[in-house]
C-alpha cells in the first residue's frame, strides 16, 4: 500500500493488516518478522576492502613510481623497473592497511551511540534499539524524539512534528490520530509520520508499518550513492600536497633543462629523468592526507575507550579547538544523584501522595531507567504512602516545559473518579502562579537554602471536573499551592580538580543552568568560579554590547530559558571557540549555533542528531580529557608535517644543487626511492607518540605559512650539511660516494624525526613512545646492514664501508642534529609569532 492509502485507512483495519493490536507485539513475534523483514537501518554503500584497494591508485605518488617502473623497463633495466615496482606495492599495501584499519575504526563509533525507542513488547513498555524495529509494533513517542520508521498514529497529543528531511521545510506541522482529530480531512499525511521527522511538541503513540529502507526516507536515500566524507583538515592537507606537488614539479624541469644547458650530452637523458622522477616522489609527502585520516581515526578510537564518541572526525579538530565550554551544572559537575532533604507543606500526605502520582516511570509502566527527581520521590517517599497513591492514575501530561519550568498532568483518583490537574516545576515559578498565603515566607526560606545549595521542586494542583479529553493550558488557573522539597544533589569529588585542568588548557568554563541564582552561585564558589552570577531575566534586557561584555566577564548564569542560552553562546563565539553542552530538544538551536556541539548519550535524540561530538558517560572531566586529546593529535600530526618539510625539503634543494654540479648521480634512483620509504615507515606509528604538555596549553592550528617558513629556515640548514658531506666523499669511487650519501641522508631523516618532536631541546622534552622509538631503531638498524648483506647490495648497487667511514657518517650526523635542534630551539625563541600556534578566532 502507498502512504495515501496507508493514512486513510481505519486503524483497526490497519492493525488488522500488520497482524497487530494496540498492546503491540509478543517478543517472540517480534524476533520471528526480525528474521523476515531484517533490521531496522537504512542500508549503504560500504567501503569494501576492494574498493579502498582501488583508491590507493588515484593518488599521484603511486602514478609516479608506476611511470618510473615502466620507464626502467623500456630502458632494459629490469633490475631497477622490479625494485621500483616492489617499493610501488609496498607503498600501496601500506596504504590500503592504513585506510582499512581507519574505515573500520569509523565504522565502528557509530556503534557506541545508543539509539533507543519506547516499544509495547508482551504487554510492557520498554526501552529498545531502534534497530530492533519491526513492522507491526506499537511505539511510544516523545518531544525531542527522532522517528524510527514510516508508521501510523493511534493516539496523538498536541503533536507538531518537523518533517524538514523530506520536505525542506522547517515550519513544524500538526498531526492527528483520526480517532480524536475532530475534524475532516483527505490530506493522509496528517495521520501517518515519517523516518527521520523531529517531534517538537506532544507526544504520540503510533504503529510501524515500513522500517528501514523500505520507508519513504530509505526509497531516497537507496536513489543516490554514498559518497566518502573528506573532512574539511584532509581537503586543506591535500591543497598543501597539490601546492607542494605543482612547486616541486617545475623546479624540476627547471633543474633539468638546465643540466642538459650545461651539460649538452643527450646520452645520460633517460638516467637523468629517472632520477628526476625518483626526487619529486620523495620529496613530495603525499601520504599526508592518508597519515591524517589514520591517525584522526586511531584517535577517535581512542576517544571512545574515554566515553568521548566523535560523529566526523573533523570534530576532533573542533573539539582540540576549544577555548570556552558552556554547561549545565546537573549531572556535569555534580553527581545528578538527587536526595530529598526536607519537605515543607501543611498537607504533606497529600503533597506526596500527588508527587507520586506524577512519577514519569509511572505512566510508562515497565520502562526501564527512572530521572533523578523520581528517584528521589521514591526513596523518600515512605511504602505506605506510596500504596495510597496507586489509586491514582494519569491520564493526560505535558512533557516538562523549559520556557514555562514545570511539567502538567492530569491524575485521576480511581476511587471517587475525581481529577486534578498537577503542576510540579519550578517553586518560584509556582509560588507566582498559585495562590499561597506564605509566598514571602517561603521566597525567603528557598534563597536562604539555595545559599546553600539545596534545589527545590514544587506541587500546586487544582480539581478538575471529569472529561474525556482536558485542555490542560486553559485549566491551569486557581491553583492550590501545595509545597516544595528541598534536594541537594553533591559535586563530583573531580570537579574543582577538572576545573583547575582546564584552566591550564586555556579553557574557560560558563555555567548556563536553569537552577536558581542562589543555588548557581554556590555551586560556581564551590569549585572556584566565583564572581557575579546573572540571570536569564537580567541577560534578556541588555545591549548586544552591554551583553558581549557581560558574559565575556562572568562565569555563571542562571534561570536561563534556551533562548537566552542562545543569546550567550552568540554573544561569546566573538572571542572564543564555544562549545555547548545540551541535552534538551530546546537546546538543539543552541547545540546548532555553537562552534562544538556536545551532547550526552543519554539526551534526546535531536539534541544528540545536533551535536558532533556524544559523550557516553556524563562529566566534565570527560570533555576535559577529550579537549586535552584532541589537541596532542594535532601536535601529532604537524610533528609528521614539519618532518616531511623539513627532511625532504632538505634532500630535495641538496641532491637538486648536486645533481647541477656532479657528473655522476649522487644517489641512484632506486637508492633515493629506498631511503625514502625506510625513513617514512617511522612515521605511521607518529600518532602514538607523547605530547609535551605546554604545547597542548592553546588549540594546535595547522599553519600554512608557519610551516613553510621553519621548512626553509631548518631545510636550508639540511641541504647545507649533505653538500658538505658530498663534498668530503666526492672524490672516491661512485658506488662508494652513493653508499655513504644513502646512509647519510637516512639518518639524518631519521634523526629529523628525534628534533622536531618538541619546540625545546629534544633531550628535555618527553621520551618518544616506545612505538615510535622501536619503529626509527629498526629503521635505523636496516638501513645500516643493507649494504652489508650481499642480496641487497647487489639490488641497490651499495658497497661495504670501513668501519672507520661508518664512524665518520654517525659522527657528522650526530653534529647535524644538534645543531639542527639549537637553531630550531632559537627559531621558536626569537621568532614569538610562530612560537604559539595560531588561534582560531
Amino acid at each position: 500500500m502507498n502512504v495515501q492509502d496507508i493514512g486513510l485507512l481505519p486503524q483497526k483495519s490497519l492493525l488488522g493488516q500488520l497482524r497487530t493490536s494496540e498492546e503491540g507485539l509478543s517478543q517472540r513475534e517480534a524476533d520471528a518478522r526480525r528474521a523476515t523483514y531484517g533490521s531496522n537501518v537504512l542500508r549503504k554503500n560500504q567501503h569494501s576492502a576492494l574498493r579502498i584497494l582501488g583508491r590507493q591508485f588515484k593518488s599521484s605518488l603511486i602514478y609516479l613510481l608506476a611511470f618510473a617502473s615502466v620507464f626502467s623497463f623500456s630502458l632494459g633495466d629490469s633490475s631497477d623497473g622490479i625494485i621500483i615496482a616492489i617499493i610501488l606495492l609496498i607503498n600501496t599495501l601500506l596504504g590500503f592497511f592504513q585506510e582499512y584499519r581507519s574505515e573500520q575504526a569509523i565504522e565502528k563509533l557509530s556503534q557506541f551511540i545508543s539509539k533507543k525507542i519506547s516499544v509495547k513488547r508482551d504487554g510492557k513498555t520498554v526501552l529498545l534499539d531502534e534497530a530492533l524495529l519491526v513492522p507491526g509494533d506499537v511505539i511510544l513517542l516523545q518531544e525531542g524524539d527522532i522517528v524510527p520508521a514510516d508508521c501510523k498514529l493511534l493516539l496523538s497529543d498536541d503533536l507538531q512534528v518537523n518533517e524538514s528531511q523530506l520536505t525542506g521545510e522547517s515550519v513544524p506541522v500538526a498531526k492527528y490520530a483520526q480517532a480524536e482529530q475532530g475534524q475532516h480531512t483527505t490530506d493522509s499525511h496528517a495521520f501517518v509520520l515519517f523516518t527521520g521527522s523531529v517531534i517538537e511538541k506532544g507526544k504520540a503513540t503510533a504503529v510501524v508499518y515500513a522500517i528501514g529502507n523500505a520507508t519513504e526516507l530509505g526509497k531516497i536515500a537507496s536513489l543516490s550513492t554514498s559518497t566518502r566524507k573528506v573532512t574539511q583538515y584532509e581537503q586543506s592537507l591535500q591543497a598543501f600536497s597539490s601546492f607542494l606537488l605543482k612547486v616541486v614539479l617545475i623546479t624540476l624541469v627547471i633543474t633539468f633543462l638546465a643540466k642538459l644547458l650545461l651539460t649538452r650530452d643527450l646520452s645520460h637523458v633517460p638516467q637523468l629523468l629517472l632520477f628526476i622522477v625518483a626526487l619529486a616522489i620523495a620529496v613530495v609527502p603525499e601520504a599526508l592526507p592518508v597519515i591524517a585520516t589514520v591517525t584522526l581515526s586511531g584517535g577517535a578510537a581512542q576517544l571512545a575507550k574515554q566515553d568521548v564518541v566523535v560523529k566526523r572526525l573533523s570534530s576532533i579538530e573542533d573539539l582540540g579547538n576549544i577555548t570556552l565550554l558552556c554547561t549545565d551544572k546537573t549531572g556535569t559537575l555534580t553527581e545528578n544523584k538527587l536526595t530529598i532533604q526536607k519537605l515543607v507543606s501543611d498537607d504533606p500526605v497529600r503533597f506526596q501522595q500527588l508527587a507520586y502520582a506524577t512519577l514519569e516511570s509511572l505512566n510508562e509502566p515497565g520502562k526501564t531507567g527512572q530521572n533523578s527527581f523520581d528517584m528521589a520521590f521514591l526513596a523518600y517517599i515512605p511504602q505506605e504512602i506510596q500504596e495510597q497513591a496507586k489509586v491514582f492514575k494519569q491520564v493526560q501530561d505535558l512533557p516538562f516545559d523549559p520556557e514555562a519550568r514545570r511539567r502538567r498532568v492530569i491524575v485521576e483518583n480511581t476511587t471517587t473518579h475525581t481529577c486534578y490537574l498537577v503542576v510540579i516545576g519550578s517553586a518560584e515559578t509556582l509560588l507566582d502562579l498559585a495562590e499561597c498565603q506564605k509566598k514571602t515566607q517561603y521566597l525567603a526560606e528557598i534563597a536562604d537554602d539555595g545559599k546553600q545549595g539545596l534545589r527545590h521542586l514544587a506541587i500546586a494542583y487544582r480539581e478538575l471536573s471529569s472529561e474525556d479529553h482536558f485542555d490542560i493550558h486553559a485549566n491551569e488557573h486557581h491553583l492550590t499551592f501545595l509545597g516544595f522539597v528541598a534536594l541537594v544533589d553533591p559535586l563530583r569529588p573531580s570537579t574543582k580538580q577538572t576545573i583547575e585542568m582546564a584552566e591550564s588548557l586555556g579553557v574557560a568554563i560558563k555555567i548556563l543552568t536553569g537552577d536558581s541564582k542562589e543555588v548557581a552561585a554556590y555551586v560556581a564558589g564551590q569549585i572556584g568560579l566565583g564572581g557575579d552570577v546573572y540571570t536569564g531575566d537580567e541577560v534578556e534586557h541588555m545591549s548586544p554590547e552591554e551583553l558581549k561584555n557581560t558574559v565575556n566577564a562572568s562565569n555563571v548564569f542562571a534561570r536561563v530559558s534556551p533562548a537566552q542560552k542562545y543569546a550567550i553562546i552568540g554573544a561569546l563565539k566573538h572571542n572564543h571557540v564555544v562549545a555547548y553542552q545540551g541535552d534538551g530538544i530546546n537546546d538543539a538551536p543552541a547545540l546548532k549555533l555553537a562552534d562544538v556541539a556536545i551532547a550526552v548519550d543519554t539526551a534526546t535524540d535531536v539534541a544528540k542528531e545536533s551535536a558532533d561530538i556524544v559523550l557516553l558517560k556524563q562529566d566534565l572531566q570527560v570533555i576535559i580529557s577529550g579537549i586535552q586529546y584532541g589537541r596532542a593529535i594535532f601536535v601529532n600530526i604537524n610533528k609528521y608535517i614539519k618532518y616531511t618539510m623539513v627532511g625532504n625539503f632538505g634532500n630535495f634543494f641538496a641532491l637538486a644543487f648536486l645533481y647541477l654540479l656532479s657528473l655522476d648521480l649522487p644517489l641512484l634512483p632506486v637508492q633515493l626511492l629506498l631511503t625514502s620509504l625506510i625513513t617514512d615507515l617511522p612515521l605511521i606509528t607518529i600518532s602514538s607518540d607523547t605530547v609535551n604538555d605546554e604545547e597542548m596549553l592553546r588549540p594546535e592550528k595547522y599553519d600554512i605559512h608557519a610551516l613553510i617558513f621553519i621548512s626553509l629556515v631548518l631545510g636550508t640548514l639540511t641541504t647545507l650539511f649533505e653538500i658538505f658531506f658530498f663534498a668530503f666523499v666526492r672524490a672516491k669511487a661512485p658506488l662508494f660516494v652513493q653508499t655513504s650519501m644513502f646512509l647519510y641522508l637516512t639518518f639524518l631523516q631519521l634523526f629529523v624525526i628525534v628534533s622536531i618532536r618538541n619546540r625545546d631541546h629534544f633531550w628535555k622534552g618527553k621520551k618518544p613512545s616506545l612505538l615510535l622509538f622501536t619503529a626509527i631503531s629498526l629503521a635505523f638498524l636496516f638501513s645500516l646492514a643493507l649494504p652489508y648483506i650481499p642480496i641487497f647490495a647487489r639490488l641497490f648497487s651499495f658497497t661495504t664501508l670501513p668501519l672507520q667511514e661508518l664512524g665518520i657518517i654517525l659522527a657528522l650526523a650526530v653534529i647535524y642534529v644538534f645543531v639542527l635542534d639549537t637553531v630550531k630551539v632559537w627559531y621558536y625563541r626569537l621568532l614569538p609569532f610562530v612560537q604559539k600556534p595560531a588561534q582560531a578566532k
